[in-house]
Parts: C-alpha cells; structure tokens; sequence
C-alpha cells in the first residue's frame, strides 16, 4: 500500500532503544510516532474518540528535526493494523513516483467544521479513521482517504484536490472541474496542457 502525506497530528514523540550503552542509542534505533491531540491550555489532551498512531523507524528516511519535508511524499506501507482497539500504522519508506492507494490528512474543527463523529454519514464508506481526538466541540482528525473518499461537516464535503496537496470542499472541486471543462474548449486543445499543471500549487504557498 502506498500513501500521501498531505498532513500530521498535533502530538508526535519517540522511543528510543533501551541500551544506553551505545551512542547513538537516540538515533540508530529510534521511532518516531505521531497522533491527533487538543490543547487545553498548556496541556496536551489525547481525548481518544478513534485511538491510533502513525510510526517511522529511523531507517525510514524520516528526519523529526525537518517533519515538514515529509509532507507531499509518498510512503510505503502495510497498511492500518488494529491491534489491542488502537491502530497503528507503519510508513517504511519513501516510494518516489509510485501512485498513491490513499493520503493521509488531518482536519480539525478551526478549519473544517463541526463533524458529527457519533452520526453515521460523517464520511464516506472507504474513509479510514487513524487518530481521532475530540474534546467537546473540538477536535482533531487523522483520517486515511482514496481520491473518491469524502467527510462531511457543517460546512460542506471535504475530498482531496486532485493535485494532492490539500483538502478542498467538493462544491469547490466542482466548480474548478467546470472552470477546467470550458477552459478546455475555449482557450485550448485538452492536450496541450496536463491537469496537473493546472492544479500545481501556488509558489511559496504550503497546503500541509
């Protein structure tokens, strides 16, 4: 299975071997997990609706120092493993140039909107919940989606754009989608410019 990082959670931190006695014990071995969580004031909460995590080893290619840099890559994996009700998820490696299954994303209540985790429709059947904090009315979403997937929140449905790069709302989606469609047939032949080049990102500009 192959997935896009598009975005993390809140909380990450590591584990590291258990023999001090070698010096590079912090690094050699070392994992690196990461997991949706809320701020209460100076406290980091967990407030687990859907508990899991993301793992990298230390031989994955990951640097915690520069997380960002992982974001729009793509990492093999096995694929999410439940394991004592929490799940886990293992990125291996990078897999330059490979077709993604699936991206992982994170959305949270600032940004997207109220999600009515206890009501079923809130998302799309193949939509696979990671890492889910909630907190009242806040929350934080590590969710796995396919390019059809979507979650539904008060403001709409949110799918990821076809660059990969970031979630949109679907109304959005559809409006580029005819935008693209009468661009096509009044500025130029369908084959003289890709799709992707039209759903590029802006320079300077970071969806993560």
């Amino acid at each position: 299975m192959y997935i896009r990082l598009i975005s993390f959670g809140t909380n990450w931190w590591a584990m590291r071997s258990g023999d001090t006695s070698d010096p590079f014990c912090f690094r050699r071995q070392s994992a690196y997990f990461n997991a949706a969580a809320l701020m209460s004031g100076r406290r980091l909460r967990h407030s687990a609706l859907y508990p899991g995590q993301i793992r990298f080893n230390a031989k994955s290619g990951f640097d915690p120092e520069f997380s960002s840099r992982a974001i729009g890559k793509i990492f093999l994996c096995k694929g999410p493993l439940q394991v004592a009700g929490k799940c886990h998820l293992l990125l291996i490696r990078p897999a330059k140039g490979m077709r993604p299954d699936s991206s992982l994303v994170t959305l949270n209540s600032s940004d997207h909107g109220a999600i009515a985790f206890d009501q079923l429709g809130w998302k799309s059947a193949k939509v696979q919940p990671v890492s889910v904090s909630q907190r009242a009315f806040r929350y934080e979403a590590m969710l796995l989606m396919g390019d059809q997937d979507w979650v539904q929140s008060d403001l709409g449905r949110w799918r990821v754009d076809p660059s990969g790069c970031r979630l949109v709302l679907a109304e959005v989606l559809q409006r580029i989608y005819n935008h693209l469609g009468h661009f096509r047939c009044t500025s130029a032949p369908a084959s003289s410019q890709r799709t992707s080049d039209l759903f590029r990102p802006a320079a300077g500009v970071d969806f993560a």
